[in-house]
């Protein structure tokens, strides 16, 4: 053992080429290994820990009190497919207000306990309720930290009586903003606001939103037809609350695979170099007593003293790039726990890297094993005769440059070696193609999302904001002081040359049945088919009662197109018919129509936006400055559209992706690096014998690099489909895991001369990874390499 370990030893410290490059490949597939188990681990693990330990609802169910009885509601517990159910609750739509703070529209409930069968409620501060007179609060509504509500404050809702707050407790599905105790009429059944009743269900099938929609049809079979108002699945709120980390799983996941393939084939690379290299060491070895399997052993343990201590390093460099992402999906469910990779991870990856590396050294190893003393001395390091040569041959007839044709003969010599190296190169130039077509949808998604063709300006006009006013807002910087009505800024940009539409918009929060938090609400006076919003399917609403989902609203709903879904606020309920599905970027639902819908929700409405369309050829720079000077000194602003748009997750998305891109291209140059080295090592002497005839270091140059040529163009053509199929898999699964549909012209960002310029990479990196050994090579002096064996 002790002659094994010795032997492995002096081969790492003897070979530093080799082993930096073994120990380079491993640290950066490691850390991207960790990186995509550790986001595939943290953006489930949150969610599914809260919802099996405190039996969350499969759906939370809402339903008009005037139209159900809670004894017909009890009665669905019993339906077949229920395994377990909780309610009927009394629900009112609720505004809550105290200590100078403000709370949106949410569902605050009538519940006398917090340990039921379904969504048992975890308190987190304080205790639950005893009587009337007292309130429980999400997380959400309690605020952060400690400039929200705290046990002890007093809230009323909907300007009702004071309540006093006596704990904090949160449910795994948002089941609701609040809780009361059920006998607090003065609040469930306040005089004018909207009432109804909920149930949560779980069911025995629900892994799916087609199974978890087919379950509830079950269960409320038998009730009033219009008697439901609304419903949310577990599914929808888990996708809601995961969307921003799940949706790197994909690509991280696909960059990790890649890292890991170029690693295993690039150390059986290093390693059959080793032992083609040192044929004679091993007969040595071998005549002085070690046996087949101490030379396996000793060439696995020259890549585990590498490697094992570089993929330890890369699971600590994969656990810090982890943190800041896994915090993302901690804090979506307002926990105060530090973001952490499962240790299971880490596992996994070094128990992965140390069987992978044995694997990939032993293959190569066992072939050296098998030989005798005898025949590991003869055959030494020199290729097989002949192997190569009729191509040399034919090359040299061509009219070539001698250095060129004998550097694209090389490869023929070693043609496993050429092999393996050719697969790199394919696996790091589909890396590129892969990052280069996924960045470009990214930014399309931003694109469609913010709409900056079809709306380019944007005009702001400071006052009460939204439908329930609200604070009033200072003059934008570089505006005037005159206060601006929105009628007069109106006027003023349809006036402008260029303006080829207007609008004005307003955003509002509403409520919808089986949801605790409100979604928001877009309303758009007169005709708004112009705003851009691409249209997955369906259309733009046209009549009274009609509007336009974005994907995630009818994910988040279980509604489909021609369905209808009722809006709500504390002074009353819309019901609209869904007629068109518009992708809509932002992680949270919407829902799109025409301002009029939002009669009898809102005491008054103020719009203070503009969204204007310009006419073909006018620039949107200088239109907004004309508008500016016309606009004078009225407080209102004109901007561009694109640059008040932000995309913190696509942004983080990119970097990412760019960062992966240039780890793993690396790993590619540096297994062409290798194959160059081992087959300038193996042509040393005949190197010696050009250079002493007269060939010149520039030539040696361009003699190898020209050996990376044909390997280089063969993997940069196979990597464009390959990398063209990789993005049509990956952005569809990153839409699903988004809760979004995608348009179609996401997809289609490769152009021919784009794939022709992505081919290309293929040589440039075989190119940039001989540069190096094609230097070394150029400065050695002839007579060195004549000695050489």
């Amino acid at each position: 053992m002790r002659a094994v370990l010795k032997t492995a030893w002096t081969a790492a410290r003897h070979r530093r080429l080799q082993s930096l490059v073994v120990f380079a490949v491993v640290l950066l597939s490691s850390a991207t290994a960790v990186l995509a188990l550790g986001l595939l681990a943290g953006s489930s693990a949150p969610f599914d820990r809260a919802f099996k330990s405190q039996n969350g609802a499969h759906v939370t169910a809402g339903f008009d009190a005037a139209k159900v009885s809670a004894a017909q509601l009890a009665a669905t517990a019993s339906r077949p497919g229920v395994t377990a159910a909780a309610g009927p609750y009394e629900t009112v739509e609720g505004k809550l207000t105290g200590d100078r703070q403000m709370r949106p529209p949410g569902t605050v409930a009538g519940r006398a306990e917090a340990d039921t069968p379904v969504d048992r409620l975890e308190i987190s501060d304080g205790a639950w309720l005893t009587g009337t007179g007292q309130i429980v609060l999400s997380p959400e509504t309690a605020g952060p930290g400690g400039h929200g509500w705290k046990v002890g404050d007093r809230v009323t809702v909907n300007d009702g009586p004071a309540l006093t707050v006596v704990g904090i407790a949160s449910s795994p599905t948002d089941t609701a903003a609040a809780w009361v105790w059920p006998e607090q009429n003065d609040v469930l059944h306040a005089g004018g606001a909207a009432t109804g009743r909920q149930m949560l269900y779980r069911f025995a099938e629900a892994g799916s939103d087609a199974e978890v929609s087919s379950a509830l049809d079950t269960a409320t079979a038998g009730l009033p037809a219009d008697a439901a108002t609304g419903s949310t699945s577990y599914l929808a709120v888990k996708l809601e609350l995961e969307g921003r980390i799940k949706v790197m799983v994909p690509f991280v996941v696909a960059f990790a695979g890649l890292g890991l393939v170029m690693s295993v084939l690039i150390v059986v690379n290093v390693v059959a170099g080793a032992v083609v290299a040192g044929f004679r060491t091993i007969g040595v070895q071998k005549a002085l007593g070690l046996t087949p399997g101490q030379v396996v052993a000793a060439y696995a343990g020259q890549v585990l003293l590498v490697g094992v201590p570089a993929c330890l390093l890369g699971v600590l460099a994969g656990r810090l790039v982890s943190m800041p992402l896994l915090g993302q999906a901690e804090r979506a469910y307002a926990t105060n726990a530090k973001p952490s990779v499962p240790i299971w991870v880490d596992l996994t990856v070094v128990a992965g890297a140390v069987v992978l590396l044995v694997l990939a050294a032993a293959g190569p190893a066992v072939r050296a094993g098998r030989f005798s003393a005898a025949q590991a001395i003869a055959v030494g390091r020199a290729p097989r005769s002949g192997r190569g040569f009729w191509i040399r041959r034919a090359l040299a007839r061509t009219a070539l440059p001698r250095p060129v044709s004998f550097g694209l003969a090389t490869p023929f010599t070693r043609p496993a070696r050429a092999a393996v190296t050719v697969v790199a190169v394919l696996l790091g130039v589909t890396t590129v193609v892969f990052a280069v077509g996924l960045s470009a949808s990214l930014t399309r998604i931003a694109e469609a999302g913010n709409r900056t063709e079809a709306v380019p300006v944007l005009v702001t006009v400071p006052g009460e904001m939204g439908p329930e006013g609200g604070a009033r807002m200072a003059p934008p910087p570089g505006t005037g002081g005159t206060p601006a009505d929105l009628a007069q800024v109106r006027a003023i940009v349809e006036a402008q040359p260029g303006t080829a539409h207007v609008t004005a918009i307003t955003e509002a929060d509403v409520n919808i049945a089986g949801s605790a938090d409100p979604i928001e609400v877009r309303g758009y006076d007169g005709d708004s088919s112009w705003t851009g919003y691409p249209m997955i399917s369906g259309r733009w609403y046209r009549a009274a009662g009609e509007a336009v989902a974005g994907g995630r609203l009818l994910r988040y709903t279980g509604a489909e197109i021609g369905d209808t879904l009722t809006i709500s606020t504390d002074l009353g309920r819309r019901t609209v018919t869904i007629v068109g599905e518009a992708f809509s970027n932002g992680s949270d639902p919407v829902l799109i129509t025409n301002v009029t819908e939002f009669g009898g929700l809102f005491e008054r409405l103020s719009p203070r936006n503009l969204e204007v369309g310009l006419t073909g050829g006018t620039d949107p720079h200088a239109y907004v400055d004309t508008l500016t000077g016309a606009l004078g000194n009225l407080t209102a602003a004109a901007e561009l559209s694109a640059e008040t748009q932000e995309n913190e997750v696509i942004a983080v998305m990119i970097g990412l992706i760019v960062t992966l891109t240039l780890l793993l291209t690396a790993v590619a140059g540096l297994g062409v690096l290798n194959t160059v080295v081992l087959n300038t090592r193996e042509r040393t002497h005949e190197i010696g014998v050009l250079k002493s005839v007269g060939m010149t270091p520039g030539q040696v140059r361009l003699m190898v690099i020209s050996s990376m040529l044909v390997i280089g163009a063969i993997g940069g053509l196979l990597a464009v489909p390959l990398g063209w199929l990789l993005h049509g898999w990956a952005l569809p699964v990153m839409a699903g895991a988004a809760g979004v549909s995608l348009p179609s012209d996401i997809l289609a960002v490769y152009s021919p001369a784009l794939l022709a310029a992505l081919a290309s990479a293929g040589v440039l990196l075989a190119v940039l990874g001989a540069l190096l050994p094609a230097g070394w090579a150029a400065r050695a002096r002839a007579a060195a390499a004549l000695r050489a064996e």
